[in-house]
């Protein structure tokens, strides 16, 4: 997991880092094979199509100005999730199984201050909108990593059991805002976005069940319930690329 992030932090700095010597090029006038209207908008003009990746999953996205400073941005994207946790518990090996879903479709709105502004922050805008996620929960599912051993007697994992909890957050529109940089210009045609910001979700409600011979000991659903309900921002670091049709 670790090495997960880490990986997706250095890719965004050498993005930010290409991006601001892009545009520090440009603004010094060396646009040979950029037309200038590509630079007219904070938001590609007048249209485009891109695909995207981050913390809230992969999809598309496609972007319409609304003017000089004001954009829209319609998107959907899918995020299935699986890892695997080893730990210990009162001096008990254990493994878990951890699958998460964020699937969503999205609308943003985009304000560009600066987009008739030479230089990086010619792309610079504040968005505000929503997602409606159809699919937003997760599971983890638990069991000892090793026979268990009372006495001389081993028992087998499988017949200890697993504990299994659930979380989900309904079907429903939740608020974003963030900032990002929207129409970092490549060339003629392409252009680079980042993206950063936050989803506020509904409470989200926690169902536990096991089996084997832990099937009579799940109880602690309330109490897990109750120590997420504040945890409702959904972090959204993404990088996109856009395609303009014009």
């Amino acid at each position: 997991m670790k090495n997960r992030f880490t990986y997706f932090a250095m890719m965004l700095i050498s993005f930010l880092t290409f991006a601001a010597t892009t545009m520090a090029v440009a603004s010094e006038g060396e646009r040979d094979s950029i037309p200038e209207s590509a630079y007219e908008h904070g938001y590609p003009n007048p249209f485009a199509l891109g695909v995207h990746v981050g913390t809230a999953g992969v999809g598309l996205h496609i972007y319409q100005p609304l003017g000089k400073h004001f954009g829209l941005r319609l998107g959907g994207s899918i995020m299935p999730f699986n890892t695997h946790i080893t730990g210990n518990y009162s001096n008990r090996d254990l493994r878990s199984d951890v699958s998460a879903k964020a699937n969503n479709v999205s609308l943003m709105v985009g304000w560009a201050p600066f987009s008739q502004n030479r230089g990086f922050f010619r792309s610079f805008n504040v968005q505000v909108g929503g997602a409606y996620f159809f699919d937003l929960n997760g599971k983890l599912t638990t069991r000892l990593a090793e026979h268990y051993t009372y006495g001389d007697i081993h028992v087998n994992p499988a017949v200890v059991g697993d504990i299994t909890t659930n979380i989900n957050w309904k079907e429903t529109v939740n608020p974003y805002a963030g900032i990002g940089w929207s129409n970092i210009v490549l060339d003629s045609r392409f252009s680079v976005s980042i993206d950063l910001g936050a989803y506020y979700l509904s409470k989200p409600t926690v169902t536990m069940e096991a089996t084997g011979l832990l099937e009579e000991n799940v109880n602690n659903a309330a109490t897990i319930q109750n120590n997420i309900q504040n945890y409702r921002y959904l972090p959204r670091v993404e990088v996109g690329f856009s395609y303009r049709f014009w």
